[in-house]
């Protein structure tokens, strides 16, 4: 379980009543009764949920897993699933997740970051999507004990992790755990899709070597390179598109982003783009900047704007 700290109205004391404390015994361990009481209200247990807790999960799967920041008040409201990027290598966790699922939680919008397999524990695809479609399958099956409308859950995706989202939003109707022996009716199409400076292609001229190394091996087949080239593999079954990517990424090639715009507006797939004209890459989130991290700022109205919130927040909850 992972710990944070929520803000509470300040306890008032008076300082002659702090200096009396620690002349007598008894007015000190009441101030230190105070003062734990308040620390332990402030701890908030976020859950953690196994993807494979049964007795036919290999180990490198046992490391797959959710950490639940539930929005407090919510009968039936939205969700996200978090992918946080490192070029299916490792897991930016921290600022493509953690801090992630905290904002959302805050909106009152719970969220869920995902510990997907990786190419570190020598993973490779399908790991990484069967993971993705298990926590969609786990979120939708416990909505009522999360207070979750199945009909507004999300992926937020980072780098490597846009790539995962993008391809949970593509190959909906394949049940990629199937070889893992679950089988399902409910539905592994996500709601909406955020894509956050990501990878897209897996062709040579614009793609991001590092996640294509990381996801498909050093020797794959063309099919297998063109099936996880997104851009190639649009259709109009897909749901909408939020992508933001800097045109002077240093990372990513911005054209993974503004190519894969132009195919989904083909296939008349919902898409928004922002492009910010700046260097930047891996910045997760950050509401308080005024450059390329705001895309959260956008990505709320965008939210209202395809009804998975439908009451409108106030300059604050935008900030």
């Amino acid at each position: 379980n992972h710990l944070f700290f929520i803000p509470l109205p300040p306890l008032i004391l008076k300082e002659s009543f702090i200096a009396s404390c620690f002349r007598n015994k008894m007015k000190r361990n009441i101030l230190f009764f105070l003062l734990f009481s308040i620390v332990e209200a402030n701890l908030v247990a976020q859950t953690t949920i196994r993807l494979w807790d049964n007795a036919s999960a290999t180990k490198k799967m046992k490391h797959s897993e959710m950490t639940a920041y539930i929005a407090n008040g919510n009968s039936a409201g939205p969700a996200v699933i978090i992918c946080p990027g490192g070029s299916y290598c490792y897991l930016g966790i921290r600022n493509e997740g953690f801090r992630v699922a905290e904002w959302f939680q805050k909106k009152g919008i719970s969220a869920f970051v995902l510990r997907y397999r990786v190419g570190i524990r020598n993973n490779r695809h399908p790991a990484m999507i069967q993971d993705l479609q298990r926590a969609i399958l786990l979120v939708k099956e416990n909505h009522a004990k999360y207070g979750i409308d199945t009909c507004k859950v999300g992926i937020v995706g980072f780098s490597a992790g846009g790539h995962l989202a993008g391809t949970a939003a593509t190959y909906y109707n394949i049940n990629f755990m199937e070889e893992l022996g679950v089988e399902t009716n409910v539905s592994l199409r996500p709601d909406f899709v955020a894509m956050i400076y990501p990878v897209v292609s897996m062709t040579d001229s614009i793609v991001h070597k590092r996640s294509r190394r990381n996801l498909l091996g050093y020797k794959y087949t063309p099919e297998l390179q063109k099936m996880m080239s997104l851009e190639l593999n649009a259709h109009a079954g897909m749901p909408p598109v939020f992508i933001i990517h800097c045109t002077k990424d240093q990372t990513v090639d911005y054209r993974n982003s503004l190519y894969y715009k132009d195919v989904l507006k083909k296939n008349k797939v919902q898409c928004h783009l922002t492009l910010y004209d700046e260097k930047g890459h891996g910045f997760g989130i950050d509401p308080k900047s005024d450059k390329a991290p705001s895309w959260i700022n956008h990505f709320i109205p965008w939210l209202q704007h395809i009804q998975v919130i439908n009451q409108p927040m106030n300059a604050q909850t935008m900030e």
